[in-house]
């Protein structure tokens, strides 16, 4: 029962949320097939019409669930605090945060990895996402080019794609492992793999030594 001390406006939101949590469960149980309005109704505890009434059809709502769970927020927050910080311990944080993010939404990464090969409206979206992480994180570090610490030549699609990459190969390989297991894998990928990367970019052979340090500093990740 909504609180008589809300809004219209925040029971609204409030109830929104509610259906985009029960879609979140449905998708990561029985795929984006296997989930209709009618099962996300009922695990929400309301009438399909309540369904439609904040959401056209299920593709609708299965983007709001993508966008209620998008790295690309994050990811922005992340670079727009990055002015004080040495570039690598930016690419370092972004990815920590980008391996929690899918630690913490592990029911729907897992839906993705299983619906992306055979559903279109899966990778669709998937691809769409993966697009725009890479495009944001390939401007930070073209940012980096224009400022002379990172090599003009260097294709930096091709390196924010790499370091994404290798983040999501952690989380598809062991992203169900025991809490311990995942948290030593993550940290030899931040704190050891990450930097075999960064020491490629670097303009100015000196920027090497800056680089460890910076990377030295940033504290193990939680």
């Amino acid at each position: 029962m909504s609180s008589p001390s809300l809004s219209r406006e925040q029971q609204a939101q409030l109830r929104r949320q509610q259906l985009i949590d029960a879609a979140l469960q449905q998708f990561g149980q029985k795929g984006y097939d296997g989930a209709s309005i009618r099962s996300i109704a009922r695990a929400a505890g309301v009438t399909e019409a309540l369904v439609y009434h904040y959401f056209r059809n299920k593709e609708h709502l299965f983007e709001e669930v993508l966008k209620a769970r998008s790295f690309a927020p994050i990811l922005r927050r992340v670079l727009d605090e990055a002015s004080d910080l040495h570039p690598a311990q930016v690419v370092q944080r972004a990815l920590q945060e980008f391996l929690d993010m899918m630690r913490d939404n592990a029911v729907m990464a897992r839906m993705f990895i299983i619906e992306f090969t055979r559903h279109p409206v899966c990778a669709r979206y998937f691809r769409a996402m993966a697009e725009d992480n890479t495009a944001n994180l390939a401007r930070y570090l073209q940012e980096q080019q224009r400022r002379g610490i990172i090599r003009p030549e260097v294709d930096t699609e091709i390196v924010a794609g790499m370091l994404l990459g290798m983040a999501f190969a952690l989380f598809f390989t062991w992203g169900q492992a025991p809490d311990r297991e995942w948290q030593q894998r993550r940290e030899r990928l931040l704190h050891q793999g990450i930097p075999i990367v960064l020491r490629g970019l670097w303009a100015n052979p000196e920027e090497l030594e800056v680089v460890e340090q910076s990377l030295n500093k940033m504290p193990p990740a939680s």
